[in-house]
C-alpha cells in the first residue's frame, strides 16, 4: 500500500486594517522595519510579559539597542535582527525584526495582458489590473495609488493579501507615462512601483489668450488754470506842456521918445563914420 502525503495550501486571511497588535504573542515575535503597535503584551523568553513600561531591546549577539514605548511601539528605522528585553532572565530573543518588502508587482491591461514597464493603446487600458506579492500579509495591507502624466491621482484602491489583484477602472486615460504603487498602509518601508506608457500625443497645456480690459478713458474735469492777467498800468502821459512864447509886441513909440531919439543918433554916426573911411582909399 503506497500512502501519498499531499500538502494543502490554504489562503493567507486577508487583512482589511493593519493590526494594532500582534496576533501571536509567543517570542519571538515578528515585528517590522516602519512598524508601530503595541507589544506590551507580549512574552518574555525567560518569564512575564513585556509590560507598559519603557523598554530596551539589545541586539543578539551584540549590537545596536532600541529604546520604546511599549503601547506604541516605533520600529521605524530599527536594524532588522534578533532583539532581547533588557527586563527579561536571559538574552534569548524576544522581538524578530523583519524588513518589509513587496517581492512581486504586475501590472495587467484590459485584456489581462502583462504591460508592467511596457507601452500600451489607449482603448487597451481602460482598465487597469494590480496584483502584488509581499512578506508582510500577516500584519498589514497594500493601499495602490495610479498618478496620471501630469502628477494627479487618477485611480486608488488596496490588496489586502498577497498574492491578490485589484483592478481600477481608468476610463479614457490621456496620453503619457502612469506611476502605480503599492505601500502599507502602517508598513510604510513596504513598498514598489511600476510604470505603464500610454501612446498618443501627450496633451501640452495650451496658453489661453486672455484679452487685457482696455482702459476706458475717464472725463477728468480739469479746473481751469488762473492765469495772471497784466493789470493795464495806466502809465502817466507827460502832458506837453505849452510854453507860452512871449512874442515881443512892437510898442507904439512916439517921436517924442527918449529911446527912438538915442537909437537914430547912434546910426547916423556909424554911417557917417563908414563914408569916411571909404574916401580915403
Amino acid at each position: 500500500m503506497i500512502i501519498v502525503a499531499a500538502g494543502v495550501a490554504f489562503p493567507a486571511a486577508a487583512v482589511t486594517e493593519p493590526r494594532d497588535e500582534p496576533g501571536d504573542t509567543r517570542p519571538p515575535v515578528k515585528v517590522y522595519v516602519s512598524e508601530t503597535l503595541d507589544i506590551s503584551s507580549i512574552q518574555l523568553s525567560g518569564e512575564g510579559t513585556v509590560g507598559t513600561d519603557n523598554t530596551t531591546f539589545n541586539a543578539v549577539g551584540g549590537g545596536p539597542s532600541i529604546t520604546v514605548d511599549p503601547t506604541s511601539a516605533d520600529f521605524d528605522g530599527v536594524q532588522p535582527g534578533a532583539y532581547y528585553a533588557d527586563s527579561d532572565r536571559d538574552i534569548r530573543a524576544d522581538l524578530w525584526v523583519v524588513r518589509p518588502q513587496v517581492t512581486q508587482l504586475e501590472i495587467r491591461n484590459s485584456r489581462q495582458t502583462r504591460v508592467t514597464g511596457q507601452r500600451v493603446t489607449p482603448e487597451r487600458l481602460q482598465r487597469l489590473s494590480v496584483e502584488a506579492q509581499y512578506n508582510f500579509a500577516d500584519a498589514d495591507r497594500l493601499d495602490v495609488s495610479v498618478v496620471g502624466p501630469t502628477g494627479e491621482t487618477v485611480a486608488s484602491s488596496r490588496i489586502t493579501q498577497s498574492g491578490g489583484r485589484t483592478t481600477v477602472d481608468m476610463g479614457d486615460p490621456a496620453p503619457g507615462i502612469y506611476t502605480i504603487t503599492v505601500t502599507g498602509s502602517n508598513v510604510e518601508a513596504g513598498t514598489r512601483a511600476a510604470t505603464v506608457r500610454v501612446t498618443g500625443d501627450a496633451a501640452t497645456a495650451t496658453p489661453t489668450a486672455t484679452t487685457a480690459p482696455t482702459a476706458t478713458p475717464t472725463a477728468t474735469t480739469t479746473a481751469p488754470t488762473a492765469t495772471a492777467t497784466p493789470e493795464q498800468t495806466t502809465t502817466p502821459t507827460a502832458e506837453r506842456a505849452t510854453t507860452p512864447t512871449t512874442t515881443p509886441t512892437a510898442e507904439s513909440t512916439t517921436g517924442d521918445s527918449p529911446g527912438f531919439g538915442v537909437g537914430t543918433a547912434l546910426v547916423a554916426a556909424l554911417v557917417l563914420t563908414v563914408t569916411a573911411l571909404a574916401r580915403r582909399r
